[in-house]
């Protein structure tokens, strides 16, 4: 089944989110005011779909890895400034709000991320938008892809809608 690899790494990392949707919240910076840079020079592919997308880090140490698959959303492991408790791993995808939880987590050790810049956003048309304002901060934003009808519908199973999430050390929180 489609993205059960990814979703199995979060479950494992336990990333768990209530199926809660909303618009962006007043205070949440916009990722689309930054240049984006060339999606395919962060492509990864894995050996399913669920292990194929895009991974970089950020100058603040995060690594992050978005999936091919949009309903999985973007993860990223490493130390998270401005939590408390403190947390190692930030998610957020289409269908889940932002949650920060303490794993272990690690990027796999095979993987070599790419640096995505400060002052620039990453936006591979998966609906998920990540930008890099400042070197210690990074914003992340998945909503449905432009690329789909308006009226997608949602799976039985689950709820489309925008979810967010903010690392930043003068306080990170996720929508």
């Amino acid at each position: 089944m489609p993205g059960l690899v990814t979703a199995a790494v979060l479950a494992a990392a336990g990333v768990g989110w209530p199926a809660v949707t909303a618009a962006a919240p007043d205070g949440f910076p916009d990722p689309d005011v930054y240049p984006a840079v060339e999606p395919s020079d962060f492509e990864v592919r894995g050996a399913h779909p669920s292990g194929s997308g895009w991974l970089f880090v950020t100058p603040g140490g995060l690594t992050c890895r978005d999936s091919l698959i949009p309903d999985l959303g973007v993860y990223c492991t490493g130390a998270v400034a401005g939590i408390d408790p403190a947390a190692d791993t930030v998610a957020v995808s289409l269908t889940k709000p932002g949650a920060f939880s303490t794993t272990g987590g690690q990027p796999p050790p095979d993987m070599a991320a790419r640096l995505l810049p400060t002052g620039t956003k990453i936006a591979a048309g998966n609906g998920v938008v990540c930008a890099v304002p400042t070197e210690a901060e990074l914003i992340c934003r998945a909503e449905k892809p432009d690329s789909w009808a308006p009226d997608t519908p949602d799976p039985p199973d689950r709820h489309y809608g925008e979810h967010g999430f903010v690392v930043s050390p003068t306080g990170s929180w996720a929508y």
